[in-house]
């Protein structure tokens, strides 16, 4: 078997960021990236990237060697946060050139078996073995596979006594412009009370890249395209007055070089799939798999549809064809030219870690912490759970807590070490920086790309001290992880997170 001294599972921002944080001090490490791409969602579509509300909490080496190298990348020396997917991925591998990481791509932890270990550590991984392994995928098949306890899905609101939390039928978003009101991806009702758990999760979607250039590819006609699925789309582009694509997504984000547009959401019905996504966190990757291929029919079917489809006004699908997919993005997709190769997994399984954040963590008082590894603030964001009909003309989209299209706001605050490994008496040599230990509702606040990015960090500092030590992650020394994030530019503490005088 190889030996290293770090495992990573996950080329994502959060894996990248460890490497980078482990080659600095002196250590080695291999990632094992479960897709055949690295960079994970940053490369792969997500390329309108959510910055902290109070930008200076977004520090260390995520902010000056990843967004600082895609600022660069377009000749600025400040970070930038709407970016190409080529860029992306560029900054990824020469990030992880410089961590000098081993990358196997297509490696795929499928359950306990490909994960050795022996009483609390883990001793190899997919025959790979470390001394310490960093769980950073989306999915946390390795935290999974060693026995770390986790969840997925929403907590009742009785668990942490979260107002947020569990079915949300009194804050769904109500739309009253459809005739029908069923069809697809419309489901049944909730059968659970208000405030009662569940095991399904917000909304997917592809973050698709659309280009007006003149070398665009036409949006291909999907296996198994149904137009059919489109129909309460069309009744809101109609209801609506809805003029053509250009409505749809130009408002969203454009690109740089500037003939570039993000895809996100868009209308009440449009790019996310609500429903589809539920069998994904707990799911084997034959499961999954079956999920991105209803994803991608569905995002790519809507497009040629929109296109296409003789239910919709000429000029409207004329003004769709002005669009297309980027002839210099995803050249080797597996999901064909120009269409992004990675789905958005929103939320995936969450780790029950030593320390879980919570609602209560996110607001005054309470949001700070004595062994805190960053700050971050961005609104509670949660994409809908399940469309359903109500009455006669109302569609529900129930999950938002806010009952709006805005996030329900969140306060400045900091996220302690011990959300990032597993409770005392568990496996002790394995740090999680993206399916860490928080609830969902605390999830929807801290799920964004750059704070991964950072909480990976804190996985890589973690792994070092506890590599330097001998001991478990749980008997990590605070002062020290503090002074080995500081110097590398991470910021623990703001002022505004200071009491009052």
């Amino acid at each position: 078997m190889d030996q290293h001294d770090v495992v990573i599972y996950g080329a994502t921002l959060a894996g990248i960021m460890a490497a980078l944080r482990l080659h600095l001090r002196g250590l080695s490490s291999l990632i094992l990236e479960p897709t055949g791409h690295v960079g994970g969602i940053v490369a792969g579509g997500l390329v309108k990237s959510d910055p902290p509300n109070v930008i200076e909490a977004l520090a260390g080496l995520t902010r000056d060697r990843f967004f600082g190298g895609v600022g660069h990348e377009y000749g600025t020396a400040e970070p930038r946060y709407r970016f190409e997917p080529k860029v992306a991925e560029r900054v990824a591998r020469r990030l992880l050139a410089e961590a000098d990481t081993q990358v196997v791509t297509g490696a795929r932890i499928h359950g306990p078996a490909d994960v050795q270990t022996k009483g609390r550590r883990i001793q190899a991984v997919l025959g790979r073995r470390a001394r310490f392994f960093i769980d950073a995928s989306y999915e946390g098949d390795l935290m999974a596979a060693a026995g770390v306890p986790y969840t997925y899905g929403r907590e009742p609101r009785s668990r942490y006594d979260e107002p947020f939390a569990g079915v949300l039928p009194h804050r769904a978003l109500r739309r009253s412009e459809f005739s029908p009101n069923v069809g697809y991806p419309v489901g049944p009702p909730p059968s659970e009370p208000p405030g009662e758990g569940d095991a399904k999760t917000q909304a997917y979607n592809f973050r698709g890249v659309l280009s007006k250039a003149h070398d665009r590819l036409p949006f291909p006609k999907p296996e198994g395209y149904d137009p059919t699925l489109y129909g309460l789309l069309g009744q809101l582009i109609r209801r609506r007055g809805i003029a053509g694509l250009s409505d749809i997504v130009t408002h969203t984000a454009l690109l740089p070089p500037g003939d570039k547009y993000q895809t996100n959401q868009a209308l009440f019905i449009g790019f996310d799939l609500p429903g589809a996504s539920w069998d994904y966190p707990d799911g084997t990757w034959a499961r999954r798999e079956e999920v991105i291929a209803e994803h991608v029919r569905w995002h790519q079917g809507m497009l040629y549809w929109l296109a296409h489809d003789p239910s919709l006004p000429e000029p409207f699908r004329a003004d769709t064809r002005a669009f297309g997919l980027p002839a210099d993005e995803f050249t080797d997709s597996p999901y064909g030219a120009g269409f992004p190769h990675a789905l958005y997994v929103r939320e995936g399984r969450r780790m029950i870690g030593q320390y879980v954040l919570t609602q209560h963590d996110l607001r005054i008082p309470g949001n700070t912490k004595a062994t805190p590894v960053c700050c971050w603030k961005y609104g509670i964001d949660c994409h809908i759970v399940q469309l359903y009909p109500e009455g006669e003309h109302t569609i529900a989209g129930e999950g938002p807590p806010s009952g709006t299209e805005y996030n329900e706001p969140a306060d400045l605050y900091q996220i302690p070490a011990e959300c990032l490994f597993p409770a005392r008496g568990g496996v002790e040599n394995v740090a999680v920086p993206v399916c860490f230990s928080a609830s969902h509702v605390a999830c929807l606040s801290a799920r964004m790309e750059p704070n991964y990015g950072m909480l990976g960090e804190a996985a890589g500092e973690l792994a070092a001290q506890s590599l330097r030590t001998g001991r478990a992650v749980q008997d990590y020394r605070y002062p020290d992880l503090a002074a080995a994030l500081e110097e590398h530019g991470s910021v623990l503490s703001l002022p505004e997170l200071e009491p009052a005088t």
